[in-house]
Order: C-alpha cells, then sequence, then structure tokens
C-alpha cells in the first residue's frame, strides 16, 4: 500500500532547540521559496546564500566592502503571513551582526515595525518577533556600512515556530532548552502495530495523563499515563490506514505547559513499507566507483568499506527475510550500463586513500558472467561485493588498522554467505560465479578455523587511552568493531553445509572450529565488561546471534553452557536499559554510549542482537523486555532520543516520515561522500546529551556503511521474528 506523504500540519512539538527540519507547517521557512536581492556581494559570494537553508561559514551573504548602504531582500512568491525572523549572523567565533532594521512590504507598503530596529544585537542567531499578514517583501538593512556576515535568514508564520527550523549546517547554534513544558519523544515515522509501542516524556512526573488521537482529529482514540518517563501505548491496535496519530501530555503534578509530539504512522507492516527500500538504496548509492561518486575510499566494494563492514552477509540475510517482497522491489542497477561505463577509456576515478587496483578490480569484475538483467537489486548487490572481492580479496582498513593490508580473514568469510544460499541464489547468478566464489572461500579458510587472538578482552584499550575528543583510528580496539568476538562461527557453519552439500570429506572441520569457538566465548566472555558487548559498535551483532545460531541449528553439537551464556547477555542489558529511553546503556557508571565515537551503529545493530536473544531465552518477562529493548532502538533511531531527532541528516533522501532529521552534517565531498546516497543513518545523541541534555555537544556526524549492514541485519531479524523463522535457511 502507498502512504501518501505526511502533510506537515501538527502544531509545534518543540520550542527549544535549533533543528534541521519543521515539525509542521507553523514551523515551514517561507525564506526557501523566496528570491533573493542585495545592494551588493563580496567576491565570491551569492545573496541566495542568504535563504539557502544552510547556516554556515562557507554559505553566507557578504555585502561589498565598498557598499556603503548595505541591504539584503527578499521577494515571496505571494503575500504571507509572518510571525517570526531569524537572523543569523557572524564568522567563526567573532561577534554577530550588531545592528539592522528590517522593513517588511505589507499590501504594497513598507511597514517598520519597532521589534525591527535591532541595536546592541550580541546573539548569532537573532528572533525577531512581528504579527503582519500580506506580507511580499522583507528586507534587512544595515545600520551601518560593514561586510554584514548574514550567514541565514528565515522567516516562520507563527511565533511558536522552533529557532533554527527548516536550516541546518555547521554554525548551527542552540539554545537553552524549556522546561516549562513536556516534551514528548516519539518515532517519528511510527510504530508497528503488534510491536511495544512507547514513547519518552522526559520531564513528566509519574501519573501524567496522556492521550492519542489522530491528527486534525478531536476524539481520543487511547489514554494512558507517564510512569517513570514513559508512556506505553502498545494495547492499541488499530488496523492499517494511511492516519497519521499524536501523543498529547496535559497536567500532572509538575504544572508543565502542555505537550504533543511529532505525528507517527501505525501499521502491521511498517519497517518494511518504510525502511527496506531506503537500506537497499543505501547499499546501491554508496559502491565504489560505479554508483554515486567514481572514487573508492578505503579500496573495497562499497565507499569507506572494510574487510568487518558484513555488507554481504547483510544482504544475504535480507533476502532470505522476504524474498518475494525483494524481488518486487525496482529494478535500478543497470549492469551492462555500468560495465559500458566503467569499461570506456574515458572514466576517470576520483583518487582517495587505499584505492590503488580499485579501477582494475572493478574493471575485472566486469569481465565475469553477468547476474541476469532482471535480478533484484539486492542479488545484484551481492553480486557486486563478492564479485569484487574475488578481484582484489587484498585489502586494508584506512584508519590505521595494525592488522594492516592482506587478505582478511573476514572478506573471505563474507564470501561463505553467498556459496551457502546459494540455492535462492542459481535463478539469478551463473554457474561459473558459485563456482569462483566456493573455490576462493576453500582456498583461503585456514584463519577462520582459530579464534581470534582481538577476540580476548586482554587486547582491549581502556577508556583512558582515547586521547581524542573524537577518536577515528588507530588500534582503537574493540571501539573501531573490528573484530567481534565469535564472528567466524556462523561462517564456518556455513561451509559446513557447503561443504557436506558438495561432499567433501573435510564438512566436519568446520563444524568443530564453529563449536571451539563459540566453547571459547562460553568460557572467556565477560558481559559485564561493556567492551565485549555495546563497546563492538555496529559489529556486535557477529557475537550474540551467531551464538544463537549455533544454539538452534546445532542443540546436539553446542558447547555447554551456551544457552546460559546467551541468557547472561540478556540479563546484563535489560539490567542496563532501565531508562526512560529504554536504551541499553554501554555502563551503569558514566557513560550512557560508546566512548567518545558516533554510536548509531550500535543502535541499528541491537534489534538483531535482542531479537536473536529473545529466541532462546525462557524466562517470559525477559523475552518481552528483549523485544521491547529491539524496538525502542529503532525508535531511538528515528527520533525517541535526547537531541529528539532522527539519525538521518537529510531525510528527504528516503525518510518522507521524519519531521526533523540530525542537525549537523559531515562536511560534503570527502572520504565516502555519502551526502551523495540514499538512506544514509548519520549520527546521534552521545553520552553529552543523556539524561536529557539536547543542548550539549555533538559526536560525530558521519555514516557509514557499515551501518547500513548493521541495519539491513536488524530489519532481516525483525522480518524472521514476525514471520516465526527463527532458523534461517536458504531452502526456505
Amino acid at each position: 500500500m502507498t502512504i501518501p506523504h505526511k502533510p506537515r500540519l501538527f502544531p509545534a512539538l518543540l520550542t527549544f532547540l535549533c533543528f534541521a527540519f519543521p515539525a509542521s507547517a507553523a514551523n515551514e521557512n517561507l525564506a526557501e521559496r523566496a528570491s533573493i536581492q542585495a545592494s551588493s556581494t563580496a567576491a565570491n559570494r551569492k545573496a541566495a546564500a542568504a535563504a539557502d537553508g544552510i547556516v554556515s561559514d562557507e554559505s553566507r551573504w557578504l555585502a561589498a566592502a565598498d557598499d556603503a548602504a548595505p541591504w539584503i531582500e527578499l521577494t515571496f512568491p505571494k503575500p504571507v503571513k509572518i510571525g517570526a525572523i531569524d537572523v543569523f549572523s557572524g564568522y567563526k567565533k567573532e561577534a554577530a551582526l550588531e545592528a539592522f532594521d528590517l522593513t517588511l512590504e505589507v499590501n504594497g507598503q513598507p511597514v517598520s515595525p519597532a521589534a525591527g530596529v535591532v541595536r546592541d544585537n550580541r546573539e548569532l542567531s537573532r528572533r525577531v518577533e512581528v504579527d503582519l499578514q500580506n506580507v511580499s517583501k522583507l528586507r534587512l538593512a544595515l545600520a551601518k556600512p560593514g561586510p554584514a556576515r548574514i550567514r541565514e535568514i528565515a522567516v516562520y508564520e507563527s511565533k511558536d515556530a522552533m529557532v533554527g527550523a527548516g536550516v541546518k549546517g555547521k554554525e548551527l547554534p542552540t539554545a537553552a532548552i524549556d522546561r516549562t513544558r513536556h516534551h514528548i519523544a516519539v518515532n517519528q515515522v511510527g510504530y508497528e502495530t503488534g510491536k511495544p509501542k512507547r514513547f519518552t516524556a522526559p520531564l513528566s512526573p509519574d501519573g501524567t495523563p496522556f492521550s492519542l488521537r489522530a491528527v486534525n482529529a478531536p476524539a481520543i482514540l487511547h489514554q494512558g499515563e507517564i510512569r517513570g518517563g514513559v508512556g506505553d501505548f502498545s494495547a492499541f491496535r488499530p488496523a492499517d490506514s494511511t492516519t497519521r496519530y499524536v501523543i498529547e501530555v496535559r497536567g500532572g503534578a509538575g504544572a508543565l505547559k502542555d505537550g504533543a509530539s511529532d505525528p507517527f504512522l501505525i501499521r502491521g507492516n511498517l519497517y518494511q513499507e518504510q525502511f527496506w527500500q531506503a537500506a537497499v538504496d543505501f547499499l546501491n548509492d554508496s559502491r565504489s566507483v560505479v554508483a554515486t561518486h567514481p572514487s573508492a575510499y578505503g579500496g573495497t566494494a562499497w565507499r569507506d568499506g572494510t574487510y568487518y563492514d558484513a555488507i554481504i552477509p547483510s544482504l544475504v540475510l535480507f533476502y532470505l527475510a522476504d524474498r518475494a517482497a525483494i524481488d518486487a522491489m525496482p529494478r535500478q542497477i543497470d549492469w551492462a550500463a555500468e560495465r559500458a561505463s566503467v569499461l570506456s577509456p574515458g572514466f576517470t576515478l576520483v583518487k582517495t586513500a587505499e584505492d590503488a587496483g580499485v579501477l582494475d578490480a572493478v574493471r575485472n569484475y566486469y569481465q565475469l558472467e553477468a547476474p541476469k538483467a532482471d535480478a533484484p537489486d539486492v542479488v545484484k548487490l551481492i553480486h557486486w561485493g563478492a564479485g569484487f572481492h574475488l578481484m582484489k580479496p587484498v585489502s586494508a582498513d584506512p584508519s590505521g588498522d595494525p592488522d594492516k593490508r592482506r587478505i582478511h580473514a573476514q572478506t573471505v568469510e563474507q564470501v561463505a554467505y553467498v556459496i551457502w544460499a546459494w540455492p535462492v541464489l542459481k535463478q539469478w547468478l551463473p554457474e561459473s560465479f558459485y563456482e569462483k566464489c566456493r573455490d576462493f572461500c576453500f582456498a583461503n579458510w585456514e584463519s577462520s578455523l582459530e579464534v581470534n587472538r582481538w577476540w580476548d578482552r586482554a587486547t582491549y584499550i581502556m577508556l583512558s587511552d582515547t586521547k581524542e575528543k573524537n577518536p577515528m583510528g588507530g588500534f582503537l580496539h574493540p571501539y573501531k568493531g573490528r573484530h567481534a568476538p565469535g564472528h567466524s562461527i556462523v561462517p564456518n557453519l556455513l561451509m559446513h553445509e557447503v561443504a557436506k552439500r558438495e561432499g567433501r570429506a573435510d564438512a566436519g572441520r568446520y563444524l568443530d572450529a564453529a563449536v571451539k569457538q563459540a566453547d571459547w566465548c562460553v568460557k572467556n566472555l565477560d558481559w559485564n565488561d561493556p567492551r565485549t558487548t555495546k563497546g563492538q559498535r555496529m559489529s556486535e551483532h557477529r557475537t550474540i546471534p551467531n551464538l544463537v545460531w549455533l544454539l538452534q541449528k546445532y542443540p546436539q553439537a553446542a558447547p555447554a553452557g551456551l544457552k546460559e551464556k546467551i541468557t547472561e547477555w540478556a540479563k546484563v542489558a535489560v539490567s542496563r536499559s532501565d531508562n526512560f529511553w529504554d536504551f541499553r546503556r554501554y555502563d551503569l557508571e558514566n557513560e550512557w554510549t560508546i566512548p567518545k565515537l558516533n554510536d548509531v551503529g550500535n543502535s541499528l545493530s541491537l534489534p538483531a542482537i535482542a531479537m536473536a536473544a529473545s529466541w532462546v531465552v525462557d524466562d517470559a518477562r525477559l523475552k518481552q523486555r528483549l523485544v521491547e529493548i529491539a524496538t525502542a532502538s529503532v525508535d531511538h533511531v528515528f527520533g525517541r532520543n535526547p537531541r529528539l531527532a532522527a539519525a538521518p541528516d537529510r531525510p528527504e533522501k528516503g525518510f518522507p516520515e521524519i519531521e526533523r532529521g540530525w542537525p549537523k552534517s559531515h562536511p560534503d565531498n570527502i572520504c565516502a561522500r555519502l551526502e551523495l546516497c540514499r538512506g544514509n543513518i548519520a549520527s546521534l545523541p552521545g553520552t553529552e546529551m543523556y539524561p536529557f541534555n539536547p543542548s550539549d555537544a555533538y559526536r560525530h556526524a558521519e555514516g557509514w556503511v557499515n551501518y547500513g549492514a548493521s541495519w539491513c541485519i536488524s530489519l532481516a531479524y525483525f522480518k524472521f521474528d514476525s514471520a516465526h523463522q527463527t532458523n534461517p535457511t536458504p531452502g526456505h
């Protein structure tokens, strides 16, 4: 069912933060549609930069040095009502525009409101409130000659519009939180009907009533009370529709002002409807060389990809989760056209880190036998990833990995998923491709039979060893996510099954290796050490789900204590999630998130981990709480977090239901260039913003293809669970 784009009609949720995207028509930035003129512009500057939606030093209007009376004017395409005008000015840490006058053309006549005469301004973001209708023009004139240094002008119909609504950028300032009102954090996209449906009201006292209704409809459909900062409306299970719902909170012991949530959907198959296509689009657009940018940062199949990105396994599991749905997705990858482009003598690769030999590898890849022209994009991506590894199996993590350049075990382990899933892939891919992948795996498998030395927590660094504010590379183990304990367990089980299918005499060695590795995990991993769990970042999904896989598929071979070990993990995870965000913390002392790093990848991985654990624990309440944590992690990514913003920084690229994307973006045209990709999920709050300090510092705002893999795996596990298919098999 196609869901019409969300109408932005609901009153503002917040008035306290600089968010990147509006939550209602009242928060629409009217300047976006205005034409711009200025008295002058400095060299290499444009007047239009003052109303392009970007608050930054790189995108601002400067008047010419010899302009004696600088002004800039916005002309609206039709008369508008104006209640608030925000002027963002300054340069780096230098002073804001000190004095200016605002004049508005109302019914064809100039009007100069008293509030528009601004003097002695020290605010980088200065709001001017007016109450004028039929405004056709807005002019800002400097009170004295000067460069102006206007980063942005934003215009709103309502005085209640959020400061910064509809704009974003590196210099977007934040304001103090309004703690006099109820704030309601929801999943801005929505909830699945049959899953837990919870929200956070971080300032609302226990017993505060909440109600749920449809947008623009007065009837109350569900009621409840806030307990421990959480509202639960899981019992509300409406029939599928295009209706958007909203939570309202009024009253309570604290006498806070009324609050209302963002609108959201409730649908039985919402995750698949809203997230699956964007997940595929992201891994399509972020491919090296042939997709949205002719570069290959990191030198692997995906830009900024790594041997531990787990992209191929994620795609295989994604396909197995619902083959019919993926077969029905739009075909966007034109293999023949991409081949012609990259083989053209005029094709030029943009040079980046670790990309030596990439162009030759890609051109050699296109000498392979092609997938069928009508193969689903997911299958073509599997062919691309594994085929690239066949052509260029040696890689090096460009962020200073001590293992350096080699054929990494995890590279080979990724390809194992292809040959294991061949019974369902062979309808789309040539037999010659299977043979090449099979021979590659068996020829390079030896290191995957052992317990990896990096699994031992004796090799982990301490928090005190991370010196930089935002450490990016070097050893950084385990926080980089390179070597999740047990990552070889499932690949060995897959090779065991392939070897049996191939009639090989050595099939048993792969099962023995998986059991040996699982036994090591049971005896040596300490879940109380957060470096062993959340500290593995986005790669944590390689541990618990792998142990669960072994326990479910080979219960007779599983090492003693395996089920108990998984249950222990579940208990620790639940204990660290007892907060009003239902957020699994890093520890219970000081850290909510992985220290210093962008932690969005772990939030994307946790659903798969918690759902897998829920399949084998016996305690019903523990099982239910794991499902709540898994679902809350999705909610966290899409708005139920202290910043009350969703993790995608460009939600217009794949997430139409999001009201406010992440306010900070990574600079364009750097590293993986993910700003060019649909479906990019960029960043989330760090410890600094918890439990509810949304105006505190941001973490690194760059997405990663590794996050895309984690997201696909979690979406697959949700689908496995809803289909009661908790034992993934390519025969299904």
